[in-house]
């Protein structure tokens, strides 16, 4: 067993007010990596937000999450472009701090304490997960389609394993996209193409459609890079 943590950066990138805490983006996500052998690696996802649990705990075969909690200090996660909206704009920024202190002292009277657990709510969990498991999921998780909560997390998790634990399988784990060497958004989300239609091609690989509702990805390889103190391999 071992008992490693393992921080995404030098600096945390965050604003604070009120006792309110805001973290840009993946940029506060750790991992503690438990214990590790030849065909599993149990690790603790530390500081996420609560809708990077939701999504990653979905449906997870050769996977177990246990001792899922929510953090009871006021800390919250931003999108990137979130925060920067409120770094950048100081009356927004009050009246973001001034919403979640109140929802914080609503909270902190009230029985039912899951009532008022925002999505972007810090909380931790743990992982247990066979090797074949994740690299099914890191098919996925690694697109630049997926929230870059997410995207960070799982291209953090495999920089670790192989980096630190010599992991090797874990180099083959890619996105899926690179394995097809073109861009999979419109086809890849099981019962219909129709999501992945509305996310714009992150230019991984070339996509053959001009159709997107959104200007761009969820995630920003370059900001993921910045925040997880990664380096992530191109096509």
């Amino acid at each position: 067993m071992t008992d490693n943590i393992y921080g995404p950066c030098d600096e945390v990138l965050e604003i604070k007010g009120n006792d309110v805490i805001l973290f840009e983006g993946a940029s506060h996500i750790d991992i503690d990596i438990k214990d590790v052998d030849s065909s599993h690696v149990v690790y603790k996802v530390i500081s996420a937000p609560i809708c990077c649990y939701d999504q990653h705990s979905r449906a997870r075969v050769g996977a177990r999450f246990f001792n899922y909690e929510v953090n009871e200090n006021p800390y919250y996660h931003m999108y990137t472009s979130v925060f920067k909206k409120l770094n950048d704009n100081e009356d927004l920024n009050y009246r973001v701090i001034d919403v979640l202190s109140r929802l914080e002292n609503l909270r902190n009277k009230s029985s039912f304490k899951t009532e008022f657990n925002l999505m972007s709510r810090d909380c931790s969990y743990y992982v247990d997960q066979t090797y074949q498991s994740l690299k099914g999921q890191m098919a996925r998780r690694l697109m630049f389609c997926e929230e870059e909560f997410v995207a960070g997390l799982h291209w953090h998790l495999r920089d670790v394993l192989i980096n630190d634990y010599k992991v090797e399988v874990a180099k083959i784990w890619l996105p899926e996209c690179d394995n097809k060497k073109k861009c999979v958004y419109a086809e890849s989300d099981y019962l219909s193409n129709m999501f992945g239609c509305l996310f714009a091609p992150c230019g991984r690989w070339p996509a053959g459609t001009k159709y997107a509702s959104f200007n761009t990805s969820c995630s920003d390889i370059k900001v993921i890079e910045d925040q997880m103190g990664i380096v992530i391999p191109r096509p």
